[in-house]
């Protein structure tokens, strides 16, 4: 079932008394094809004569031969090519509850369960109580005059157990039916069969449940499974009450318990706590995460949580802040805080190079500087900046960007980021014997290569292009990103949290432009480095960068696709918050990013999202309807193929401190 039933307090006890033995006669057993004549044609004509020109249901299931063991080895059978041992349940626990099949049913194994319920006569059933109870009492009297204390606490437990069974049925508050719980066990050859048999009877003696497998009965046993609704073992019942009944049907609910999990919710159904680990490779293929809700749904409340949880399991987080919502939580944690700005002391140089720790076969690092993909995502930061590139000006912007680095004396060796010689750093009284970073290149000194080029080349479209980007330059409108990095932002690595903060850039071109190069710079300095530590990229309302109404929203998009895929080598996550989802599922690249996520939040849902939302994630249409109505904090959660309700619960002190760094 889809929905998961919430475990009960309580426990039902099965009756005490006998065993149900059906007075029913076996057919006779003339010859093998009648024992597995699997039913009549009921739509034959009464003489028959045209009985041999009509396909039967028994000729459409029936396989094409059947083997019976031997006497000495008669518990299996062999239907076609597949070995067959049938079992019937004998052996029960003396109370049960919601689940107690589960083990049976979740069999890591081809097998089918079939289980068989006849209502009891309410009459017959309370004589056999009270002949229970007699039977009880009087063994109860005999203890107790022998002196022999032994058993005396057991039978008062079963006296009293039966008088209240009794009391139900009489006052018709449970009924009692006659129950069979059988199974047939397949595989593809004998010793394997063998091996199925003992890892169930392994996981389900335990639990004092008992299968018996139906000794010289094995035809009968296996017809009692396949669905013909009629049971060829008639002495094979057990008495059970409208409790244990009930609690045989196999109630799915979702369960997420990673053993070093974060602690997201509680589960609505069974109220466990859902621990999930991210970064466990055995359970989820990747760390990559999506949080949908519309406004006032408590996204934001809810991904501060996640942050707060993540940073005590060592997970490192770097958040992309285009609404300022951010920055009191990252203090209050002791984070980093960039504050990009026409007005900020802070500065990121998009041309920054970083050697990056790729982790080898045999488990040693090696460090390489990765100058093409570099020069790859610049290409695509100078056609957000331009609004676009055709084919042949990204191919002479490349080569411009190419040689800028090459003049510098950068290559992919991680000693070109340095000056090799000693340094004696005057205005700091420092010496350096192992050298001292090299001043990386700025946007200036790739725009003046585009201008030597366009006047070199005589090429009217690069020098078009180079008048287009000249606001970008230091000194024009826009040139907060044409400087070197400051200095105390060169280690924010270190830092458990750090937020940009991008809010006071202007919304229609130099926002999209802030949130790639967080994005770019974030890549290089934080996720290329220390590749055996979790790390987390959290990208809120990251609509925008998909938005078709954003200049260059072509590469922006792109690149965050590519970090959707590539992050996960790097022991790292990518973590999309938005609240519209039909804008971000718009583009080939919001698809493939949706694709790349493993696990996925829903909070409540605006009506012009929910249809979009339920096709691309083939939810049902309670799933649907429960997403517009959701309260504040609940939400839907998809583990890959498992989806459960969770109540998004936090600590009074995670509460007032996501409150006061909020104010």
């Amino acid at each position: 079932m889809g929905s998961k039933k919430r475990k009960m307090s309580f426990k039902n006890k099965l009756p005490l008394f006998n065993k149900k033995e059906k007075e029913a006669e076996k057919p006779s057993i003339q010859s093998k094809e009648e024992v597995f004549d699997l039913s009549r044609d009921s739509f034959s004509d009464t003489d028959g004569s045209l009985e041999k020109g009509m396909v039967s249901p028994r000729d459409l299931i029936a396989p094409p031969s059947f083997y019976l063991g031997e006497a000495k080895e008669g518990d299996w059978m062999k239907v076609g090519k597949t070995f067959v041992r049938p079992f019937v349940m004998m052996g029960f626990p003396s109370a049960v509850g919601v689940g107690w099949l589960d083990y049976l049913y979740n069999h890591n194994g081809d097998m089918d369960v079939a289980i068989h319920i006849d209502p009891a006569d309410d009459r017959t059933a309370l004589d056999e109580l009270t002949a229970k109870i007699v039977q009880f009492e009087s063994q109860y009297a005999i203890e107790s005059e022998k002196g022999n204390i032994r058993n005396l606490t057991k039978l008062k437990a079963d006296i009293e157990n039966l008088y209240i069974q009794r009391s139900k049925l009489e006052q018709n508050q449970e009924n009692h039916f006659h129950v069979q719980i059988a199974a047939n066990l397949y595989a593809d050859s004998k010793e394997n069969l063998e091996k199925q048999h003992q890892a169930l009877d392994n996981s389900l003696r335990g639990r004092k449940i008992y299968m018996m497998p139906t000794y010289l009965e094995q035809a009968d046993g296996y017809k009692t499974v396949l669905p013909l609704g009629k049971s060829y073992l008639p002495t094979k019942f057990r008495n059970f009450n409208s409790g244990a009944l009930t609690s045989t049907f196999p109630f799915y609910h979702g369960e997420v318990m990673h053993e070093n999990g974060v602690f997201i919710a509680q589960n609505a159904t069974t109220g466990t706590p859902i621990l999930i680990d991210f970064y466990d490779e055995s359970k989820l293929n990747n760390s990559n995460v999506t949080v949908f809700g519309k406004s006032g749904s408590g996204k934001t409340f809810f991904v501060s949580l996640l942050t707060m949880r993540s940073a005590l399991r060592g997970i490192r987080t770097t958040i992309i802040d285009p609404e300022g919502e951010y920055l009191g939580l990252t203090r209050a944690l002791g984070g980093s805080h960039v504050y990009i700005a026409p007005d900020s002391d802070q500065f990121i140089n998009p041309f920054d190079l970083e050697f990056e720790e790729v982790k080898k076969k045999n488990g040693s690092i090696e460090k390489v500087v990765d100058i093409k993909s570099k020069i790859s995502d610049l290409l695509n930061l100078i056609g957000v900046m331009n609004g676009g590139l055709t084919s042949e000006m990204r191919s002479l912007v490349s080569d411009a960007l190419a040689r800028v680095y090459r003049e510098k004396g950068f290559s992919e060796d991680p000693e070109s980021l340095k000056v090799s010689e000693a340094f004696y750093d005057e205005k700091t009284d420092v010496f350096y014997p192992e050298g001292i970073e090299k001043p990386m290149p700025t946007f200036s000194d790739f725009h003046n290569k585009l201008v030597s080029m366009a006047k070199d080349e005589r090429n009217e479209d690069l020098k078009r292009l180079a008048g287009s980007l000249e606001m970008f330059k230091r000194g024009g409108l826009y040139d907060l990103f044409d400087r070197q990095t400051s200095e105390e932002l060169k280690n924010f690595k270190n830092s458990s949290i750090v937020t940009f903060d991008i809010s006071r850039l202007e919304e229609s071109v130099l926002r999209p432009i802030g949130m790639y190069i967080a994005l770019q710079w974030t890549w290089e300095k934080f996720i290329k480095k220390n590749p055996n530590i979790k790390k987390r990229i959290v990208c809120d309302e990251a609509w925008m960068l998909v938005n078709r109404g954003m200049a260059g929203y072509e590469m922006t998009s792109k690149f965050l696709e590519t970090t959707s895929r590539r992050v996960r080598k790097r022991q790292g996550g990518l973590l999309i918050a938005s609240q519209n989802f039909v804008e971000f599922d718009s583009t080939e690249q919001g698809k493939a990013v949706l694709t790349n996520a493993n696990v996925n939040f829903f909070l409540r849902q605006d009506n012009t999202d929910i249809n979009a939302l339920q096709d691309r994630f083939k939810l049902s249409d309670g799933e649907a309807n429960f997403l517009l109505r959701a309260k504040r904090g609940e939400t839907l959660i998809r583990v890959q193929s498992e989806t459960l309700v969770g109540n998004v619960y936090a600590f009074d002190y995670e509460k007032n401190l996501i409150k006061n760094a909020s104010n």
